[in-house]
């Protein structure tokens, strides 16, 4: 067997290798995956650390997030959700909506983005808006500091307000690794086509093979930056409605029921206009057939009780 075969050979299994999970079990999986100059060192609790050597240039194992944020070494990378629930008076929901948006464009869109708004008003004192943004955590937390205090100026306040987060720690930490397995096999690649020319149908191969792997490589990138992108910038949903919509517990029964009272009324005049729609024409055309009837049944009668005359004799 001729050296490029073999070249060959031992690039498509260090691509078999790639597909597997990023998180080598043991120090002969890791010098499979770590490229020239790397050594990698094994903790007890299983998590891989990729240390370079001492003649190659440093490289940083965990990017900075887009936005700006720095995330300390060894943190916990989690993904922050706050929701709130503001009850004001209804003239002054869209007001405080807009506010907050314009609150959000004024930061810019690498401290703020907005995700979604909308505004609905039926004309009857129902007036809803939702406003979805995403801040960096620091951006954000002046505006939650804020957000009473904006309540209370628009004559309301905060209802209901709740957190939640997820921990993308070990997400993330798993597709670096499959990202820095992947691209070495890419250079590997390229180095065997670069400096191992072989025969044509090899070549071929590998070309294919190179194609593949940077497809998965662009795929990989993409999810790490949502991830890392879900960390850096947290994400708040506001809610605001107008308090005569939140009604006190005695309040609302009552005002359902009320309503409820007219609707019907309404639902059976309604009933009734159709009904009378639906009739009228036939109402007429009876009541034209009867007189008709009537005028015409009495002339019958007359000729049915004239006597015959009497047979000429």
């Amino acid at each position: 067997m001729n050296r490029p075969l073999v070249l060959l050979t031992v690039a498509l299994a260090c691509a078999s290798c790639s597909r597997q999970t990023a998180e080598p079990s043991s120090p002969a999986d890791l010098a499979l995956t770590a490229p020239p100059g790397m050594k990698h060192k094994a903790y007890a609790d299983d998590e891989v650390v990729a240390a370079p050597a001492a003649d190659a240039a440093a490289a940083p194992a965990r990017e900075p997030p887009q936005s700006g944020v720095q995330v300390p070494a060894g943190a916990p990378m989690l993904a922050y959700s706050y929701e709130y629930s503001v009850s004001l008076p209804g003239r002054q929901v869209d007001a405080l909506r807009r506010r907050h948006e314009r609150a959000c464009a004024d930061a810019g869109p690498t401290v703020c983005q907005v995700v979604s708004t909308s505004i609905a008003d039926r004309g009857d004192g129902a007036v809803r808006g939702v406003l979805s943004m995403r801040a960096a955590p620091s951006w954000l937390k002046r505006f939650r500091d804020g957000l009473e205090s904006d309540a209370k100026d628009a004559g309301g306040r905060i209802e209901t307000s709740d957190v939640t987060s997820e921990d993308l720690s070990r997400e993330i930490v798993d597709t670096e690794a499959q990202l820095r397995a992947k691209t070495t096999l890419r250079d590997r690649l390229q180095g065997l086509l670069a400096g191992r020319p072989g025969r044509l149908a090899d070549l071929l191969e590998v070309e294919r093979e190179l194609a593949r792997v940077q497809g998965e490589i662009d795929s990989t990138q993409s999810q790490l930056a949502v991830m890392r992108g879900r960390v850096a910038m947290s994400e708040i949903n506001l809610a605001y409605q107008a308090r005569d919509m939140v009604g006190s517990p005695v309040r609302s029964p009552l005002s359902r029921s009320l309503g409820g009272f007219f609707g019907a009324m309404a639902a059976s005049l309604a009933a009734i206009i159709d009904i009378v729609a639906l009739t009228a024409p036939w109402a007429v055309l009876v009541a034209g057939v009867l007189w008709l009837l009537r005028r015409r049944l009495p002339k019958l009668g007359r000729r049915a009780a004239a006597p015959s005359p009497p047979p000429a004799g």
